[in-house]
């Protein structure tokens, strides 16, 4: 699944290199069809050597073999998400994210890092990339982007069905289970649908390819997030793209609660009490359709807000729903550090405020990394 993330309007360096990437990944797709093709072209049914490695296949298997059944899923799922990846950089793109099972890794401040994924939802794999144009350009770097996935599955599953003719039996049957798991997630992906708040691949090709508003609130929300992973703190950030922001009108619930995030955390930065408690208040009620998994990081900011407010229950509930999920850990160890303050902890707030400070340095975003600094000075206890 590729996940769409904000975009900078600086040109890619590499682009011309990575297109040459991309189109060899094209080209390998048609080499391995020809190679898949080739062993059983003319031969009668009952002397296919795909039909008899199948069948060899069949009486060499165990139960012991079950356990091979999670990393051939692994690579399955590895390769579809490395398939947006490569359809992303070979646009010029910067890595964001990329998930397989419970292995992780994310862009950040200091550079590439590894978590592990604990949550569930995101088991099935997830890949972003950050654009680099914006415009016509950003529509074609958002196509290639997304395509790339169900392309690398095809191009998998091809591959796998002509290793089968060449490999020892029981090799033959994993391959069987690549080639059959990798093609039902080709086919499944491209099917427009919704689940869990994303969008199937076929889904996000349908809607970039359509274009209008659609083109017009990700390119809103792609300057924002350009800016702020460049250094800009949200006080600054483009006061046209917050305005188009902030109609909050989007028919698509993830680019609404997107866009009221970002204008909340503009708020939160300049202090702006009413439009803290405007924002929060229609956060609260879309924060719902937000993806499972990146829903948790609306709900730190929430209960972040709520602290500004004094609104300690608010801030309880919040952190309680903030549970799993994608989070900065600077944010959430100071929404903890907030309800501590709150409930007269201050041993707590101390302990939680340092240590988010101390993950300031692995924070993956710049320009929010200068508002939660000032939001963790407002928690330092008094000098004497």
């Amino acid at each position: 699944m590729a996940l769409e993330r904000q975009a900078s309007s600086k040109p890619g360096k590499s682009s011309a290199f990575h297109g040459l990437l991309f189109g060899g990944l094209i080209g390998a797709a048609v080499a391995g069809l020809a190679i898949a093709i080739g062993p059983f072209i003319g031969s009668e049914l009952a002397d296919n050597r795909l039909v008899l490695k199948i069948a060899e296949a069949n009486e060499v298997k165990t139960p012991w073999d079950l356990l091979a059944f999670p990393f051939l899923m692994l690579i399955v799922l590895g390769v579809h998400e490395i398939g947006h990846l490569i359809g992303g950089l070979s646009q010029g793109m910067r890595f964001l994210l990329l998930i397989v099972g419970p292995f992780g890794w994310h862009a950040s401040v200091a550079g590439p890092r590894f978590e592990w994924n604990t949550n569930v939802a995101l088991m099935g794999g997830l890949a972003a990339t950050l654009p680099t144009e914006t415009g016509a350009s950003l529509r074609r770097q958002l196509l290639v982007m997304i395509a790339g996935g169900p392309l690398a599955s095809l191009l998998l599953a091809i591959f796998a069905v002509a290793a089968i003719a060449y490999v020892e039996p029981r090799i033959a049957a994993y391959c069987l289970i690549v080639a059959a798991t990798s093609f039902g997630i080709f086919l499944v992906t491209l099917i427009p649908t919704r689940a869990g708040g994303f969008m199937s691949d076929g889904m996000q090709l349908i809607d970039v390819w359509r274009g209008g508003t659609a083109v017009v609130e990700r390119s809103a929300l792609l300057r924002i997030f350009a800016q702020s992973m460049d250094g800009v703190r949200p006080r600054d950030w483009d006061p046209e793209a917050l305005a188009e922001l902030s109609r909050a009108d989007s028919e698509d619930p993830t680019r609404r609660t997107g866009g009221l995030l970002y204008s909340f955390m503009w708020a939160m930065d300049g202090r702006r009490d009413a439009d803290i408690a405007h924002y929060r208040a229609l956060l609260e009620s879309s924060v719902d359709g937000y993806p499972s998994g990146f829903r948790q990081s609306v709900h730190v900011e929430l209960a972040i807000g709520a602290w500004l407010a004094g609104d300690t229950d608010a801030v309880r509930r919040h952190l309680a729903a903030s549970k799993g999920g994608i989070v900065e850990k600077s944010r959430r160890l100071l929404a903890q550090a907030a309800l501590a303050r709150l409930e007269g902890r201050d041993e707590d707030c101390e302990r939680d405020r340092l240590l988010a400070l101390k993950a300031l340095s692995k924070a993956s975003d710049a320009g929010q990394q200068k508002l939660t600094e000032d939001q963790l000075a407002m928690l330092a206890p008094p000098t004497r």
